[in-house]
This record gives C-alpha cells, sequence and structure tokens, in this order.
C-alpha cells in the first residue's frame, strides 16, 4: 500500500497530539466548573445516569475519526493496474579485429581470444539486448546481425578466427561504417559499437577519426577496448606442422605490435564514448549504462 499525498500525514503528526491535548484540556476544566457549582458530595446523585467511560469512548471516537479524514485526504492506494509501457533497449554490435597482429600474446592467451572471451562476457550481461558481430581486417563484414538469440551470438563469436578476411591489414574507418550500417533503419533503439582492437590502423587516422564523428552524427556511440600492451609483443605464427615463426615485414625486419592507445581514446572520445583496456569482465558494466536500460512491456503500478 502507498499514499498519493503522504505529505497530508505529516499534518496529521502534527495536528493529532494537539487535538488530543485540547481535548483533555477541556475534560480537566469542565471537571473544575462542575465542582464550583455543584457539591461533591452531591455530583453522584446529580450525574446518574451520565456514563463517564461513555464520554470518554465519544472523545476517542472523534479522535478516530479526525485520523479517519487525514487517512482519506492522504489517498491510500493497494493493488496494481496494467500500464503499456514503450519498450527501448539497446542495438550493440561488437566489431573484433582479426587481423595478424591479434596473434600477439602479449596478453594470454592472445589478443584474439582474449577479445573474443570478453565479447562473451559482455554478451552475458546484456540480456535482453540486441547483439551483433562485425570482423574486420582490411575490410569488414558483418559475421551477426542484431538478434537475441544468445546461442547464435556465441557460435559467430567462436567462429572468429585471424585469417577468416583475405584482405590483410587494419582498417578501422571500414569496421565503424559496416557496424552503422547494419543496424535498422528508422529504428530508435539506441546504438553502440564497442570495437575490440589493438588500435594498429592501416587507414590515415583522419579518415578513421572522420568516420567515427559521421558515426556519432548517426546516432552512434562508439567504445573502445584496447587488447594488447603499449610495450607490444614479437609476432608469432604457427604453421600447420606446429612450427613457430616469427612475422617479418618486406624489409626482413621482425614485427611488433603495439597497442595503440591514443588513436583508440580519439575514436571513442569523437563518438561521444570512452576507452578501456581489455582486463577484468567486470569492467563491463560499463557499457549498459543504467539509463539505457530498456522498459519493461509492462509494468505494476499502485491503482
Amino acid at each position: 500500500m502507498r499514499f498519493a499525498q503522504p505529505q497530508v500525514l505529516w499534518v496529521l503528526l502534527a495536528v493529532f497530539p494537539a487535538l488530543l491535548g485540547f481535548l483533555f484540556w477541556s475534560w480537566r476544566v469542565k471537571q473544575k466548573l462542575i465542582l464550583q457549582f455543584v457539591r461533591a458530595r452531591l455530583l453522584p446523585s446529580l450525574t446518574r445516569g451520565v456514563s463517564a467511560p461513555r464520554q470518554k469512548l465519544r472523545l476517542a471516537l472523534l479522535l478516530a475519526a479526525v485520523a479517519a479524514v487525514f487517512l482519506a485526504l492522504a489517498r491510500p492506494q493497494w493493488g496494481f493496474a496494467w500500464e503499456e509501457a514503450r519498450m527501448q533497449g539497446l542495438d550493440i554490435i561488437i566489431a573484433i579485429d582479426t587481423s595478424r597482429s591479434m596473434l600477439a600474446q602479449d596478453v594470454a592467451p592472445n589478443r584474439i581470444e582474449r577479445a573474443k572471451l570478453a565479447a562473451i562476457d559482455l554478451m552475458r550481461l546484456a540480456k535482453t539486448d540486441r547483439l551483433g558481430l562485425v570482423a574486420f581486417a582490411g575490410s569488414a563484414f558483418l559475421q551477426a546481425p542484431l538478434t537475441l538469440d544468445d546461442q547464435a551470438f556465441q557460435q559467430a563469436v567462436e567462429a572468429v578466427s585471424v585469417g577468416i578476411i583475405p584482405q590483410g591489414g587494419t582498417a578501422l574507418s571500414a569496421a565503424i561504417k559496416a557496424s552503422l550500417a547494419s543496424f535498422d533503419k528508422g529504428d530508435d533503439n539506441h546504438k553502440v559499437l564497442i570495437l575490440f582492437t589493438d588500435g594498429e590502423d592501416h587507414d590515415a587516422d583522419t579518415e578513421t577519426l572522420a568516420a567515427a564523428k559521421e558515426a556519432a552524427q548517426a546516432g552512434l556511440r562508439i567504445f573502445t577496448i584496447g587488447v594488447g600492451t603499449p610495450e607490444g609483443e614479437l609476432l608469432r605464427v604457427t604453421d600447420s606442422q606446429g612450427n613457430a615463426s616469427f612475422v617479418k615485414d618486406d624489409d626482413g625486419n621482425v614485427v611488433k605490435s603495439h597497442l595503440n592507445r591514443t588513436l583508440l581514446q580519439q575514436i571513442a572520445t569523437a563518438a561521444n564514448g570512452f576507452y578501456l583496456p581489455c582486463k577484468a569482465p567486470t569492467r563491463w558494466k560499463h557499457f549498459i549504462p543504467a539509463a539505457w536500460r530498456p522498459c519493461p512491456k509492462h509494468r505494476n503500478r499502485p491503482a
């Protein structure tokens, strides 16, 4: 039960003691006035048939009536009524970098596997929100459209691997544009892109930041997750026989991949999001802000 006007109860708390004191005072004054005109020994015979308990009961009922009036003015309410509520949730696209730099093992077991584990952790927190998956390297494509099917999304994440996209390199602008195109047209759900990458972008920074600003103008917020360490790691690849070798550039130098934290921070800032390093899964709760939680289809409210 609740009260529609609870402030009236505070008035009752102030008025009730005052009224109780006034009735007690008036009872005492009445008794004194009677004794001034009637002798005490004659009082029982003159007041025969007048019941003092009944008089006290009448005063008690008067107090109860006043309290009941104030309770009625406070408008007590109980029970519930069905109220239709408009539903608005999150549409979240998770983009995972599948370039060869994601094979670096500066985070265990390696960057791409850590990103996939983090994406599944985020899926468990999203609950009623739709999730989609974009894989990207030198180009990008929609691996899984927006869906509420957690099992389908998880299978799509598990299928992601380095080399799934033939075109090498890392094109962050392509990932942003492919993610933006994957949202339903005319849908007013909140649109979010979570970008898992080490930030080694082969596009010009200006092109990537321009894509982020364009996405922000379309209502897309981008959160960037840095996978890797600023110190970096030498890239190793394993052939079909299990032999490991270092990746070398065209000049024969061993390639070392570093986390480009600065670029990821700039992308997130340009698209009204923020940057986080890929660490404990408990950090993912930041991507499901309370203000963006979808309203239930129906909710109970007092009748």
